[in-house]
């Protein structure tokens, strides 16, 4: 592995899957930022709902409830997942990939339905695969 960039002396830059993952660290601070960014959307499909029932900022707050236990437990897996593979295989490419589809299996297994688990596993791999190739594309590697 190289450790530094021939041409200008300085360290090179990783991607992402070439970092060393830290466990507990990063499956807590990427379930935070997913639970926050839950929240926000949850107050958003709220607002855009304007529910005028008899208790709207209860509903709000279990629609923000809701999307940040999601959003929040999808981060956590993705990132316990993505360290746990390093552990297990070393730095490798293949680690985000695996861990995007676990991460993505999530909202279908919420809702009991195993197509829509498939398809998420599919989107979520498929969009760490894509990643994978643009820093290979843009010589990140």
């Amino acid at each position: 592995m190289v450790e530094g960039d021939h041409y200008s002396g300085q360290p090179r830059r990783r991607a992402p899957s070439e970092a060393e993952p830290e466990l507990v660290r990063d499956t807590v601070t990427t379930a935070a930022a997913g639970a926050c960014l839950g929240a926000v959307v949850g107050a958003a499909e709220s607002a855009w709902k304007l529910n005028r029932g008899p208790a709207p900022l209860t509903d709000a707050a279990r629609l923000m409830g809701s999307h940040a236990a999601l959003l929040g437990t999808i981060g956590a897996v993705f990132a316990a997942t993505e360290a746990g593979a390093h552990m297990v295989n070393g730095p490798s490419d293949a680690n985000v990939v695996a861990a995007g589809c676990v991460a993505g299996t999530l909202p279908g297994l919420r809702a009991s339905n195993l197509g829509a688990a498939f398809a998420g596993c599919l989107l979520f791999g498929g969009a760490q695969a894509l990643g994978v190739f643009k820093s290979y594309e843009t010589a990140e590697h």
